[in-house]
């Protein structure tokens, strides 16, 4: 899906904040060590995705259906936490792979560029936005679906790479090198192309939606470098 990735050369300065006083009494989050907060994603996708493997009653199914998918029926019935408890929820261990290893491959560089508050900034706001794209065009399309997985939030964190280091190498299915901004704008006409069919399980917009965030969080922090 995503491929691995090799790295660049040139980076980016990390964001500061130079504006703000030094605090001693800063938070968990500000003293976190960037690769904790991918790591921790990480950690609590896999701890998500072994409360559906172990779910085997009707009442744990129920509970995890409630809690850790989303949908226009959620929202409408008040359980608007699910637009960001879905984010970290996969079934099935090839979703879980996919998108663990795309997190990991991807997010190392940009957690070191961002830092962890940031970075997880990045993550959720981009699986809220997501989400609501998601639930919109199945709405307008009167599809009435539940979704769930980190792709979107995990296509934030690749376009945000991306932009930030375009000329990297990306290895799609881990066997074909393209610049990684070539790599991203087939991933772009792929899921523009599934947002079109009526059929799968694919939440395309999703996708889309993530990528938008992660490109806009990229232009507030950064503005954006030449490619060429």
């Amino acid at each position: 899906m995503f491929g691995l990735t090799r790295k660049t050369v040139r980076r980016l300065a990390p964001m500061r904040s130079p504006l703000r006083p030094f605090n001693s009494k800063r938070s968990v989050i500000d003293r976190m060590e960037p690769e904790h907060a991918l790591y921790g994603i990480v950690g609590a996708n896999g701890l998500v995705f072994m409360m559906w493997q172990t779910s085997q009653t009707w009442e744990k199914k129920k509970f995890m259906v409630e809690n850790f998918t989303t949908s226009l029926s959620h929202l409408k019935a008040g359980r608007v936490h699910t637009l960001v408890t879905s984010a970290f929820s996969q079934m099935s261990t090839s979703h879980f792979l996919l998108n663990g290893l795309g997190l990991y491959f991807f997010g190392i560089e940009v957690c070191r560029l961002l830092g962890a508050k940031r970075f997880l900034g990045l993550y959720l706001s981009s699986a809220v936005a997501a989400s609501l794209c998601q639930i919109g065009y199945d709405s307008y399309q009167g599809r009435k679906t539940i979704m769930l997985g980190a792709s979107g939030a995990v296509n934030a964190i690749t376009s945000f790479y991306i932009c930030a280091f375009p000329h990297s190498t990306i290895y799609i299915m881990a066997i074909l090198p393209l610049p990684a901004y070539v790599a991203g704008g087939l991933f772009i006409l792929r899921d523009l192309w599934g947002a079109t069919s009526t059929s799968g399980n694919i939440g395309n917009v999703a996708h889309l939606g993530g990528a938008a965030c992660g490109v806009l969080f990229y232009r507030r922090l950064y503005q954006f470098r030449r490619f060429f």
